[in-house]
Parts: structure tokens; sequence; C-alpha cells
């Protein structure tokens, strides 16, 4: 049986909400729906981790967010990156013959200048040169960056440490380069394409101007943003982000200008897939790392346990697959899971994400499905205090367990608030979450009892310090 290949997108902070065939956010994605009519769409795939690094760590890895030790963004002043030694679905791959490559934001290395201030290839900030090596997990073909938010001059390392510096909005420019992998790819052997583009991601007003002509005259606010409450809107690092009605709308705007824009994208490598003929042989998948809240709740793009945060598109089409919708609720590490046994691969025994293979595949939804969600306070600033104060940061902030209707939450502050919080969410009655159980009301229900015991089974499982602060409360 001829092998499929496979083609995997995603976007760095793309809500759920924010895609045309999820029927939502007023977004406009021609391309995106029509692929959708003829594929299958997941209705209730959650971040495991809603922030850039760990989630897209869990993605290649297979294993949960602290299980692949990263779990807060790869950046200066925190030891943090995906070890080079853990084994991703790039390497199984690359193990089984397929050609591989990686364009766009990669995100899982640590920032060169944590070690040298003046780094050779020119990387500063959060960014990276990731040299040919295990630290690239198989990929063979690398057009890619760790971390660098300019996205009108972007910039790229290959195999060298010298800077490609570009001057087009970055999704253009990768969808080009991924087209040309296609084009010169050995026609003998199956490939696996991992296309990462970073917006829609903030900055949010990036986006070239003709994708911004949808939404002119737009007219939207969504139902759980209060709009007397602008001028107090929160970054999810806790800083202001302040904005007045006009602010609003120019975020929504940008942002879904953002998503307008790598529809147009996806769409040319979708006509590039069906002129090749390559469709029916090639898995395509269309995803994200996480989501962005845009001024619900008062806080701005991710970070916490909000659908708007946590929920993000899954659309997987061709490879003979059929259409139709599969409503059965996972997380991050299940991805690559799935997409192994899909293609007929071995998965590796360390993993921990589970099979959704024939969910997809017979577009069916287990009612019983859950996925855990979990959070650690990130900012550089909080994880040098804890140490200093003696304390282990993976005991805070918070964990959750999504199910088909409910989202219940478990969460400790960062260094002062010592006493849990917990919270119970009915996401069918209440779709934008704004009243829910909250404390002994929450725990003390049966849906807060039945999740609970999730809760407290899996991170027992996991070996979570943050139990410690279930235990004070009586939980394990």
């Amino acid at each position: 049986m001829k092998p499929r290949n496979l083609v995997f997108v995603f976007a760095d902070q793309w809500r759920r909400s924010a895609a045309g065939p999820y029927h939502d956010d007023p977004v406009y994605t021609p391309n995106i729906d029509t692929f959708s009519k003829e594929a299958v769409v997941c209705t209730d795939t959650v971040s495991s981790f809603p922030l850039c690094s760990p989630a897209r760590a869990s993605l290649l890895s297979g294993l949960y967010p602290l299980s692949t030790g990263v779990f807060t963004n790869c950046k200066p002043g925190v030891d943090v990156r995906l070890d080079e030694n853990t084994v991703c679905i790039s390497d199984v791959l690359h193990e089984h013959g397929y050609q591989t490559g990686y364009i766009g934001k990669w995100h899982l290395d640590e920032p060169e200048i944590s070690h040298d201030p003046s780094p050779r290839s020119g990387a500063g900030g959060w960014d990276a040169y990731t040299p040919p090596g295990k630290g690239r997990h198989g990929f063979d073909f690398w057009h890619a960056y760790n971390a660098y938010d300019k996205h009108l001059q972007p910039h790229y390392w290959e195999d060298s440490p010298d800077m490609i510096r570009v001057n087009r909005w970055s999704p253009v420019h990768e969808t080009d380069k991924a087209i040309e992998f296609l084009s010169k790819r050995d026609r003998n052997r199956p490939f696996a394409l991992y296309l990462s583009w970073n917006p829609p991601h903030s900055p949010y007003d990036s986006a070239p101007g003709e994708y911004w002509k949808p939404y002119e005259d737009l007219d939207y606010v969504r139902k759980n943003v209060d709009i007397s409450q602008l001028a107090e809107t929160m970054h999810h690092t806790l800083e202001r982000y302040p904005l007045d009605e006009a602010g609003l709308r120019r975020l929504y705007q940008g942002y879904f200008a953002s998503v307008t824009g790598i529809d147009a994208q996806f769409g040319r490598l979708v006509e590039y897939l069906s002129a090749e003929g390559l469709l029916d042989d090639t898995l395509v998948v269309l995803t994200a790392d996480h989501g962005d809240m845009l001024a619900s709740h008062g806080l701005i793009m991710k970070h916490v346990w909000y659908e708007e945060s946590i929920g993000i598109p899954f659309i997987i089409g061709g490879g003979g697959l059929g259409k139709g919708v599969c409503g059965s609720v996972f997380g991050s590490q299940d991805v690559p899971v799935t997409l192994l046994s899909l293609l007929g691969l071995p998965v590796p025994s360390s993993w921990e994400g589970r099979d959704l293979s024939r969910d997809i595949t017979q577009q069916v939804t287990d009612e019983g499905s859950h996925a855990f969600v979990a959070a650690v306070p990130g900012r550089e600033v909080f994880v040098k205090a804890f140490r200093e104060a003696g304390l282990n940061p993976l005991e805070y902030g918070w964990r959750a367990v999504r199910d088909r209707r409910y989202t219940y939450v478990a969460s400790v502050g960062y260094l002062t608030e010592k006493e849990p919080q917990f919270l119970l969410y009915d996401n069918l009655e209440d779709p934008y979450q704004l009243a829910p159980l909250s404390g002994m009301a929450a725990r003390g229900s049966s849906e807060g009892r039945r999740l609970e015991e999730l809760l407290v089974r899996w991170l027992s499982q996991q070996k979570d310090p943050f139990a410690v602060n279930l235990k004070e409360a009586g939980n394990v």
C-alpha cells in the first residue's frame, strides 16, 4: 500500500471561533470553508497548555506539556527548551523514510543570547538559530526561526548561521517555501511537511491591506467582552493593555484580517496539492497551538482556561479520509499519536497521547471524551521569584479538565494566593462562560465531583507537583 504523505499547517494564537467552519466570529475564510466541506471538522480540540512553546512541544512529542519539561515559553531568563533526545513525530517520520521539512516559527529552542550576548547568527531577544542535528528532531529541510514577531520583515535560517532576511508578509513567504519544498521532493518517497505560520499572533496590525477589506464596516463585540471595562483590559502576563471601543474594533479587524490572509495562503497550498494530484495521498491538517482572548473576560492573548484561549481549530482532510464532523474532545499530545496511526506507523511507547484515528475516520463522537489542560506561571520574574523563595513554580498556576460539556478548573495564584480556587463552567448552557459555579458550589456539584476525580487521578499519574495544593485542600 502506498504510504500517505502529511502536510501539517498550524497558525500561532488562532482561536477556534475565528475559523469559518465553526460559525462563530465573523471571519472571512472561503478557502478553509471549501476545504472543510470535504474534510473532517473536529469541533472540540483544545490546546493542552495554551502558550506557544509548551503547546508546540506537545504537538510534536505526543507528551503532556509538563512531561516535556517545557512549562513556559523558551525565552531569556528561563532555561527551558525541548530536549533533543525527546522522540518527536518528525523523528519517527524521518526514521521511516519520509522527506521531512519544517518551515516557519519553531519556538522550542533556548534563545542564543542566554548563552552568548552576540551570537554569530545575529539572533536577538527570544530568537535562535537551531543548527543541523538532533535539536531539529528529524527535520531534514529547515527554513525556520525560533521566535520573532516582525511579520512584515521576517528572517530565517537554514543550514548555516547566516540569517536570511525577507521583506514580505511571513505567511506568504513561508507558503512559497512550502510549495518549493513540495516541487523539489523526491517523488519516489513519501513526504511530511510542517508549516508554522506566526500570524494571527500579535502584533495585530501587520496583515497586508487587502485582507482588511472584508472588515471595513465591522460592527462586532463578542458577548463576553465588557465594553464598560475596556480600559482595564489586561495582558495574560498581568500587564495592562487598555482599550477603548475604537481600539477593540481595530483589534478585531487586524486579527480577522490575518486569519483571512492565512486562509488565502492555505488556498494556495491546497490548490498546489490538487493540481499535482497529491490530495488523495496526503493528509492535510489545519490547526493552531492555542487561541487568543481578544478582550474577552477583560484579557488579551492566552494562558488562561477560557475557550477563546484553549479552543483551537482542527480540520483534517485529504488522504481518502472522507468528510464529516468529529466531536470527541482531545488535546495537543493526542495529535501526533493520531497522525502516526493514520499513517500506519508505530507510536513510540513513551508517548502519552491517545489515538483518535477511529473517531476521525468514522466521524464519530466519544461522549465520554475529555482533555486535561495546564498552565504554570511563566514570566521569568515569577520563575526567578519562586526559585529564590525556595518554591517550585510547578506547584502553581492552574489545571483543568474539559469534557464535551463542562470545564472544571483548579487555580492557585503566584506567590501569595495559596488558597485554591475552583470553577465549573457549563459550556452548553453558558457558551461564553460568564456564570461559572465557584468554590464549594463547583466542587459539591455532581459534575464538579466527577471532573475533580478525573483531574486528581491525572495529577497523580503525571506526578504533577500541583497536586500538593489539592492535598492541602483535602482532595488527595
